[in-house]
């Protein structure tokens, strides 16, 4: 390739969110892949520290951080010395894998935009929903391409901003094969014991309002299933922190365990010994979770809404996320019957065979150079 910049203004090794996971994931990919004429902008000192060739250190510490102060900041880096620092390097084409860019660019652009849930629920995002409201829509307008991680969403861009033959891609998103699989059995009776759980169904996600879990606890106490805990994995949201307290309404409060944030290699042992992992969320750009406890051999119940179909297809009971009764007789149903769960088992783990970090890779590099200019 031409000499091309990667934005990684937002990165940092240590946060665990869904976009710094997908950047740290690029990132590591291009970084073993013996393209050398790249640069990556950031401030993360693990890769200034590693891989110092590959690196233009922006100088302010604390850029990458999701404030206020700091969302402004990268506003106006990327529009000031983002792109004196292009033009001085002679940057051929400039890549973000997060809806952030320059409005004025002065090489080709390329942004992934991975859903537009401030857009569609502004409440959940009082400080976001201006930037998707008044920003995006003009970053999107001058950039060359898009690329975005479902058909879905690629719909709701073209739907919501009304981009006139602008180029968009879908480019599925993979998961953390290392961890999350069948290959190492979980210690069941410790993890129960660990986490204060009996058997138990599994829902992984942090409690925002539309991840849908104020239904999901009540469809859970109308399934009625002896025996059986809701652990719920997640932080709690500060627009519904009292979301703790509504089990007591159906009498289960013993039964639904908040377990709060849990590493990724404990959430991979909670997937294997969960009857079900349950997804019932009314929007996703993509949906990591279902991926991850398909791979783990764990049966998943999930929305039939947005971009869940995509990434589940055939491996998954369905169930109408507005509808409490629909979500619980899915939950009743994987949950007392072996046979169903035996073959959304083994459905699920050939359809996680259709994604990768390497093949997104692939595509998003295929779809950069298609840009390169000759």
């Amino acid at each position: 390739m031409s000499k091309f910049a990667l934005n990684a203004s937002g990165y940092h090794y240590a946060k665990f969110d869904g976009l710094n996971r997908y950047t740290g994931e690029l990132l590591k990919t291009f970084l073993k892949s013996g393209i050398r004429d790249f640069k990556i902008y950031t401030s993360d000192s693990f890769l200034f520290e590693n891989y110092i060739q590959n690196i233009s250190k922006i100088p302010f510490k604390n850029i990458d951080r999701n404030d206020f102060k700091n969302n402004l900041l990268r506003l106006i880096w990327h529009q000031t010395l983002l792109p004196i620092s292009l033009k001085k390097r002679s940057i051929s084409l400039f890549y973000s894998p997060v809806p952030e860019g320059m409005l004025f660019p002065v090489c080709p652009q390329i942004i992934t935009v991975h859903d537009i849930l401030p857009v569609l629920f502004p409440e959940t995002y009082p400080r976001i929903k201006y930037y998707f409201q008044y920003i995006l829509p003009q970053l999107l307008k001058v950039s060359q391409a898009i690329i975005t991680t479902s058909e879905n969403t690629k719909k709701d861009i073209d739907s919501r901003f009304k981009l006139k033959n602008k180029p968009i891609y879908v480019v599925y998103q993979g998961y953390r094969k290392e961890i999350f699989n069948i290959k190492k059995p979980a210690d069941r009776a410790s993890i129960l014991q660990h986490y204060n759980l009996q058997n138990f169904i599994l829902c992984v996600g942090e409690t925002r309002p539309y991840k849908n879990i104020r239904r999901l606890i009540e469809a859970f106490a109308r399934a009625n299933v002896p025996d059986l805990d809701l652990a719920i994995v997640g932080k709690l949201n500060k627009l519904d922190r009292s979301i703790v307290d509504y089990p007591k309404a159906f009498g289960i409060v013993d039964r639904v365990k908040f377990l709060g944030f849990v590493p990724d290699n404990a959430l991979a042992d909670l997937y294997r010994t969960a009857i079900a992992f349950v997804f019932p969320s009314l929007y996703e750009g993509f949906g990591i979770p279902p991926l991850e406890a398909m791979a783990c051999g764990c049966p998943v119940v999930v929305s039939h809404a947005a971009s869940i179909p995509e990434v589940c297809n055939n491996a998954a009971e369905y169930v109408d996320p507005l509808n409490v009764d629909s979500i619980a007789a899915g939950i009743y149903r994987v949950a007392t019957d072996a046979n169903a769960r035996s073959t959304l088992r083994q459905r699920g783990l050939d359809r996680v065979k259709a994604f990768s970090y390497r093949q997104m890779f692939a595509e998003i590099l295929e779809i950069l150079r298609e840009y390169e200019p000759n």
